[in-house]
C-alpha cells in the first residue's frame, strides 16, 4: 500500500472521466444540483478532484472493505463521502477500541500515521470486530432494543394515543409512517430518539435527550435534543416532530448558507415528516398544540448540535459532538477535537456526531433510505424491564460525566 497522503477529492488517475462526471448525482441531488465539488467541513470549503498516480485510492478502499469500514461503498478510485467516513471510523477505532492515540484525531485524512496503522492491520490480518455481527448475529443489547420496539408498536396498535390517532388519520403524503407500517427489520438502520421533557415550558432547551443507533447488530448511544428551542426558530410556533417512525435519507443541513456552512446530515426522505406547531407559543408541546392536527415539514433534519454548549434545534433532531457510548459500552470523550461552533471546524471536527453520521453512511446499502428514525417517550421504555424509563437519565449522566 502507498504512503502518500490521501484525502477527500483525491482520485486515481486510472478512474474513467464518466465516473467523475456522475459521482455527485446521488449525493448532491436534489439538494445541491449545481455543486460539482466535494463539501469539506470548514466554512466555505469546497474541494475539486485531484488526481493521484496509479490505483492508490482503490487500494485504500479495498483495505477498508476487507476490514469492515466500507462494507457497501464502491471500489471506484474516488476518495468521496463514503471513503472519508471509512477513514474517520478506522482512525476512531484505533484511537478507542485499540487504545492507541498516536493515530491522532479522526479527521479522515490518511497521512503517515494512519498509513502506518493500515500497514500494521494489513500485515497482521486485523479486522474491525463489528465484522462478526449482523442482523442474524446481533448483540444481546441490540436484540433487546428490537424487542422493545416491537412491543411499542403492539402497544400503539392496540391503544393509540392522541398523537398516533392523528398520524393514522392523516391522508396526505409524508415520511412519517402509520403505526401499522412501522418496520423494525433488524437488517435496516434504526436511529431511536428518546424524548424527555417536551412539556417543559422554556425558550432555551437543554441537550437532555438521548439517541440510540441500532446498526449491523450493534448499539451506539449519543445525546442531544429531540425538541426545538423557540429562540432558534424563525417563527414563534416552532415545530415538534411527532412521536413514531419516520423515513430519512442522506442529505445536507444549512442549505440556506450553501456556500459557507452546509454539511452532511439526514433529511426526510421525500416531502417531510409530520409535526405539531406550538400554536399558543408556550414553548412546549401540549394537547392545545394538537388541536390543529399534524402537517408535513421537509426541513426537520437530523444534524449536529455543536459541543453541547447550547441546543441548535429549530425543530430538527440534533446530536452533540461531546461524547458517545460505543458498542463496547465505553464512554468515548471527543472534547479534545470536537468543535464548539462552525468557526472551529477544520482544526477540529464534529466529534461524536460525525461518528454517528459516518456509521450510517458506511452501513447504508445502495438504493435504500439511510435510516428509519423512531421517536419514543421515556414511558415507552418501561415495556422492556431490562431498559426502563430511568435509562435515558442514566445514559445522559454517563455521557456528561456526571
Amino acid at each position: 500500500m502507498c504512503a502518500h497522503l490521501l484525502k477527500i477529492g483525491f482520485v486515481d488517475d486510472t478512474t474513467p472521466t464518466s465516473q467523475l462526471e456522475n459521482y455527485f448525482q446521488p449525493y448532491h441531488a436534489p439538494d445541491m444540483k449545481h455543486k460539482v465539488k466535494f463539501r469539506g467541513e470548514k466554512n466555505f470549503e469546497w474541494i475539486g478532484f485531484e488526481k493521484v498516480p496509479g490505483d492508490e485510492v482503490k487500494a485504500l478502499q479495498t483495505f477498508f472493505q476487507a476490514t469492515g469500514f466500507q462494507p457497501f461503498g464502491e471500489i471506484n478510485g474516488i476518495f468521496g463521502y463514503r471513503t472519508i467516513s471509512a477513514a474517520r471510523l478506522f482512525q476512531e477505532y484505533v484511537r478507542t477500541i485499540e487504545g492507541d492515540a498516536s493515530i491522532g484525531k479522526p479527521d479522515g485524512i490518511v497521512g503517515a500515521k494512519t498509513h502506518q496503522h493500515i500497514e500494521r492491520w494489513r500485515t497482521q490480518g486485523l479486522k474491525a470486530d463489528w465484522i462478526n455481527f449482523s442482523r442474524d448475529h446481533a448483540s444481546l443489547e441490540f436484540i433487546t432494543w428490537i424487542r422493545l420496539l416491537e412491543k411499542v408498536k403492539a402497544k400503539y396498535l392496540a391503544h393509540p394515543d392522541k398523537t398516533m390517532e392523528l398520524v393514522n388519520q392523516y391522508t396526505g403524503i409524508s415520511d412519517t409512517m402509520k403505526v401499522k407500517n412501522w418496520n423494525f427489520d433488524p437488517g435496516l438502520i434504526h436511529l431511536i430518539g428518546i424524548r424527555r421533557k417536551e412539556w417543559e415550558r422554556t425558550q432555551k432547551r437543554a441537550n437532555d435527550d438521548i439517541f440510540v443507533l441500532l446498526i449491523n447488530g450493534l448499539v451506539f448511544k449519543f445525546f442531544g435534543s429531540t425538541d426545538p428551542c423557540q429562540h432558534m426558530a424563525s417563527r414563534p410556533d416552532e415545530p415538534f416532530i411527532v412521536r413514531g417512525q419516520h423515513r430519512y435519507r442522506f442529505g445536507w443541513h444549512k442549505l440556506s448558507e450553501l456556500d459557507k456552512k452546509v454539511y452532511r446530515a439526514f433529511k426526510p426522505a421525500t416531502v417531510g415528516v409530520l409535526v405539531f406547531r406550538d400554536v399558543n407559543n408556550d414553548n412546549a408541546l401540549t394537547e392545545a398544540d394538537m388541536l390543529l392536527g399534524v402537517q408535513p415539514n421537509p426541513t426537520v433534519n437530523v444534524h449536529w448540535s455543536g459541543n453541547s454548549t447550547s441546543n441548535w434545534s429549530a425543530g430538527c433532531q440534533v446530536i452533540c459532538g461531546k461524547s458517545y457510548i460505543n458498542h463496547h459500552e465505553q464512554v468515548i470523550d471527543c472534547t479534545a477535537f470536537s468543535a464548539n461552533n462552525y468557526e472551529e471546524l477544520g482544526p477540529k471536527t464534529m466529534g461524536a456526531y460525525a461518528i454517528a453520521a459516518d456509521l450510517i453512511t458506511i452501513f447504508a446499502q445502495k438504493g435504500e433510505q439511510a435510516a428509519l428514525y423512531t421517536l419514543l417517550k421515556e414511558e415507552d421504555l418501561d415495556l422492556e424491564p431490562t431498559i426502563g424509563s430511568t435509562y435515558p437519565e442514566k445514559i445522559l449522566g454517563q455521557l456528561l460525566g456526571k
